[in-house]
């Protein structure tokens, strides 16, 4: 009886599942532990690898980072310096300001051809400089003394006409400071060359970001309690083996001068090849070459007995390059660190394996399948599938009653759901009514006039949602166009109410008025009068006379429309006076203005759902892409490659092309209004 007492126990299933479990986690912990062994040196020099490519990118992406920031910061101060060719002296403001807005460039000047002005001599090269107090100081760069018509910076970028970056240098009794510098050419329109414009960058920065990425060093700063560079190279020098022993950077030049190393000493005043002569490995040379050149990769060397791993990449814009070397007894020690680390932790979790298995099997019963068997008929649409009886009170039970929650509960579910389903399709339909009511307010007929050849108007509405809060409208009276373009607060239906109510109004209203102020005071009277929801709409009102081409016209709170003279080839925006939104404020007085309209002139008015269309990074299309399409168009003298003379509707389509192409793959924020009115030449 005390034998099969003893026994039972290791005869139960949980009992079984555990042992079997644990003798093959046991046969998989030998193996992983000798795998985890052979291959810890391999998986840690790949680690290692990756880890010291990973900090180059990073590293390479800083570096092109800043001098991207500079080369853009110099193109966009370009357009400055055309504009102010005839004004030499306003060269110094601006190549002040370039550095007042870049923090990085300790230095610029635009260096124009000999005797370019006449009046200040052979050599103009107007020059912003940051003094040792960090104070922007400017001056006359070219000398008797400093003729820099001769200099690299100029000559190279003359020579070879395109960008330049100058190979580091340290700049003595100036910045006291490692710098290189960027040139570029500047032509006329005739494509003379006619300056350089240059900015000067400190390096100093870069060693400083080397620094950091190399973690062995920092490490070795805080093992000997080190907290300034000094010291650190002072200990640097004492250790000749630290580089035996600790990973590296470094950067070289295009002809293989250290830019950037962890022996300050070595910068500017030394090189790649006369390191790499000291030791007979061929390869070592190859790597400084393969540098030089350009090319990327990773290479094993042999130093004096000691492998070393170089992994190495260039620098884009510059033609430096930058290496990181690992010693390959780190990588051993490392991979035998983290080897007893696996093995640790496998240990500790075969152990908490163990008990969890014995803990969980041990409660592993039939009913889980038959539990398992009743949740697929339920999974296959059977809500009525039986249950296995359960007689305990314990997790089974509760499982139990669960499944029986989850069936009543799925079949209420699917019960509202069909609820949902039939009013969702009812508001969906009711908001397509709703929406051909709204589109069905609006002028839809292109064109409008067709006996009429001295006008072409074209418009279009887009709504963000199923009904939108935009509205416009336009109809001819005693040979006058009276139109409108307005914006209503909000979204949905309730903008799409007073955007009803307010083309109404503009309907009613200047059938009986003329004057746009007028017309805009009334609808303001109207829409304020016991306005609760507190809102408002932005109009532009207008009224051309087809005879003489004048314009009256009132703006309130709107956008102001874009003038195109596609006789001058010419735009600009419409002057217009600050007046309050309509249903703002009962009793407004509304100012109306006037002008000349030409012909072959376009008017665009649009609502803040065009200057405001965001992409998928938030950035707003904004005014100036406005002026782009418009100035394109300018350009092209014609609305498509047909040779189609420019029209109403050719500037709609072009610059809803624009924005929808700007905004791509985002979600549209706002209503989108566009109307075009062209004043035509009979």
């Amino acid at each position: 009886m005390k034998y099969n007492s003893y026994i039972k126990p290791f005869r139960t299933l949980y009992a079984r599942i555990t042992m079997w479990i644990m003798l093959t986690v046991l046969v998989v912990f030998v193996i992983i532990t000798y795998l985890v062994t052979y291959f810890g040196a391999k998986g840690v020099l790949l680690g290692s690898t990756e880890n010291a490519k990973s900090r180059m990118e990073i590293t390479n992406q800083r570096i092109n980072t800043v001098m991207h920031a500079v080369e853009v910061a110099v193109y966009n101060t370009i357009p400055e310096v055309e504009l102010s060719l005839n004004k030499p002296d306003d060269m110094y403001r601006i190549v002040r300001r370039l550095l007042e807005i870049n923090p990085y460039i300790v230095g610029s000047t635009v260096a124009f051809e000999p005797y370019y002005y006449k009046e200040k001599g052979e050599q103009f090269s107007p020059y912003a400089y940051r003094s040792v107090d960090n104070n922007i100081q400017t001056k006359q760069l070219g000398t008797s003394d400093y003729e820099y018509h001769y200099m690299d910076w100029y000559q190279i970028p003359k020579l070879l006409k395109k960008n330049y970056w100058s190979e580091p240098y340290y700049d003595r009794g100036g910045g006291e400071q490692m710098m290189t510098t960027f040139s570029h050419p500047l032509y006329d329109k005739k494509g003379n060359l006619y300056a350089i414009i240059t900015a000067d960058i400190s390096l100093e920065w870069v060693s400083d970001l080397l620094r950091k990425s190399d973690i062995d060093f920092n490490n070795k700063a805080l093992e000997l309690n080190i907290n300034s560079d000094a010291e650190l190279q002072a200990e640097l020098e004492n250790d000749s083996d630290f580089f035996y022993h600790y990973a590296y950077s470094y950067i070289i030049g295009k002809g293989g001068t250290y830019i950037a190393h962890p022996m300050r000493e070595r910068i500017l005043n030394d090189t790649y090849f006369n390191h790499s002569m000291k030791y007979n490995d061929s390869i070592d040379n190859l790597i400084g070459y393969e540098m030089i050149d350009g090319k990327s990769g990773m290479r094993t060397i042999n130093r004096d007995g000691t492998e070393f791993i170089v992994s190495y990449s260039p620098i884009e814009r510059t033609g430096w390059s930058m290496a990181t070397v690992i010693p390959n007894n780190l990588i051993t020690n490392r991979s035998i660190k983290y080897a007893t680390i696996i093995v640790g932790v496998m240990l500790l979790g075969l152990l908490v394996l163990f008990i969890i298995c014995r803990s969980i099997l041990k409660r592993a019963t039939r009913p889980l399948a038959l539990f398992a068997h009743s949740a697929d008929n339920i999974a296959k649409g059977n809500l009525n599938a039986s249950l296995p009886v359960i007689r305990t009170h314990d997790e089974m039970k509760q499982l139990h009653d669960s499944f029986a929650m989850m069936q009543t509960s799925l079949k209420q579910q699917i019960e509202e759901l069909k609820t949902v389903n039939a009013q969702k399709g009812r508001i969906e339909g009711e908001l397509k009514v709703a929406s051909d009511i709204q589109m069905s307010m609006l002028p839809k007929i292109y064109p409008p006039y067709p006996d009429r050849q001295d006008i072409d108007i074209f418009g279009s509405l887009t709504p963000a949602k199923a009904v939108g809060g935009d509205l416009f409208d336009f109809y001819i009276r005693d040979e006058k166009l009276f139109f409108v373009i307005g914006d209503v607060s909000g979204k949905g239906v309730p903008a799409s109410l007073v955007m009803a109510v307010s083309r109404t109004l503009f309907r009613i209203v200047s059938s009986h008025l003329e004057e746009p102020s007028g017309i805009m005071h009334q609808m303001n009277e109207a829409l304020s009068d016991q306005n609760d929801s507190n809102m408002f709409v932005t109009l532009f009102i207008g009224s051309l006379d087809l005879r003489n081409g004048h314009l009256q016209y009132c703006n309130g709170g709107h956008d102001a429309p874009l003038l195109v003279n596609l006789k001058e080839k010419s735009h600009q925006l419409l002057d217009c006076k600050s007046n309050l939104p309509v249903g703002v404020m009962p009793g407004f007085d509304f100012e109306s203005q006037e002008t000349d309209i030409d012909t072959d002139t376009l008017i665009f008015l649009y609502t803040d759902g065009l200057t405001e269309a965001e992409n998928i990074h938030h950035q707003l299309f904004t005014e100036a892409r406005i002026f782009e399409v418009a100035q394109q168009l300018l350009t092209d003298g014609t609305a498509s490659a047909d040779g189609e003379p420019v029209s109403a509707q050719s500037v709609v389509e072009r610059m809803a092309r624009a924005v929808h192409q700007f905004v791509g793959d985002a979600e549209q924020s706002d209503d989108l209004t566009m109307l075009a009115i062209k004043r035509k030449n009979i």
